[in-house]
């Protein structure tokens, strides 16, 4: 029911443009043309998983300190990696003891001196500051 009368009102509207009896102006464009962007030539999809040795890029720890994050053994994602540490190094995040564990989405994490590591399986990303 409220199909037909949103189909009503829009072609009642555009009836009522349409009709206007009086003779045509043309109309002036109110602001600059409308440009589209053009797509950009980067693959869009699922990211791919990388390997060890691999800089994923920069965090803010909980210090507020920059750290630089890698893959250290197995595979991930950047994407995620950056993930897990962004979520650890928030101080809303519990962690216990003196090394700072917590459970991050299944990893495991630690802090020692300047370094912060988080395993999954056969998989360790460190934070190295």
């Amino acid at each position: 029911m409220v199909v037909r009368h949103g189909f009503a009102l829009v072609a009642l509207l555009a009836l009522t443009g349409c009709s206007s009896g009086g003779p045509t102006r043309q109309q002036k464009p109110s602001g600059p043309p409308l440009v589209i962007p053009k797509p950009s030539a980067a693959p869009t999809g699922r990211p791919r998983p990388v390997g060890a040795g691999t800089v994923c890029g920069r965090v803010t720890t909980v210090t507020g300190a920059p750290a630089r994050v890698v893959v250290v053994r197995g595979r991930t994602t950047c994407a995620e990696a950056l993930r897990v540490f962004r979520k650890y190094s928030d101080p809303a995040t519990p962690a216990e003891g003196t090394a700072g564990l917590a459970v991050i989405d299944r990893w495991t994490c630690e802090s020692r001196l300047k370094v912060s590591t988080c395993t999954l399986r056969a998989t360790t990303i460190q934070a190295r500051s």
